[in-house]
């Protein structure tokens, strides 16, 4: 329930943020929503179409609430818990491409620069990333799909954790390119 808790806190959260600023650039946030949507969404329905009962679900947040709370209750908070994702992705690109431009170059910049402990440069570089994560699940949704259809390709394509390193590294690069 915290994780529930704590998605919902921060659409609640950046609302008001999104309010404070002057103005706000919705058209691209809700392009990257939108996809981070429809990703959350294929993924929750593979999922549940491969393990109805989600006995065989990998998520330990997912089985945590069956056990807890029954199929019915778990299989919503999955659903709300998704969707208020893309949510918050929206207005994490919202804010990246709204904030005041004051913010966007302090100093030389570059990979180390960014890549530097700073709060200037560790709030954009979230926002930006975090709002991006929603599509990997266009990825997640295939692998486990291809494991499930005993597709000859599951054994080809790259593992989750050696596909997300490689999905935030060309993430990184972009945040680099339009920061």
């Amino acid at each position: 329930m915290l994780a529930w808790l704590t998605v919902f806190g921060a659409v609640v959260a950046m609302a008001f943020v999104l309010r404070r600023l002057p103005r706000v650039r919705w058209g691209p946030a809700l392009v990257v929503g939108a996809l981070a949507l429809a990703a959350h969404l294929l993924d929750y329905l593979v999922t549940l179409y491969i393990t109805p009962d989600l006995a065989l679900e990998a998520n330990p947040l997912w089985r945590i609430a069956v056990r807890a709370f029954g199929l019915w209750p778990a299989k919503v908070y999955a659903f709300t818990g998704k969707v208020g994702l893309s949510v918050f992705s929206a207005q994490l690109f919202a804010w990246f491409l709204s904030r005041p431009r004051a913010t966007l170059q302090r100093g030389p910049s570059g990979f180390f620069t960014m890549a530097a402990p700073k709060a200037s440069n560790l709030a954009p570089f979230f926002a930006f990333s975090f709002a991006l994560f929603g599509p990997y699940f266009f990825y997640i949704t295939a692998y486990n799909w291809l494991g499930f259809t005993e597709s000859p390709w599951y054994e080809k394509v790259p593992s989750p954790p050696l596909a997300i390193a490689l999905y935030f590294a060309g993430v990184g690069v972009a945040y680099w390119r339009v920061k």
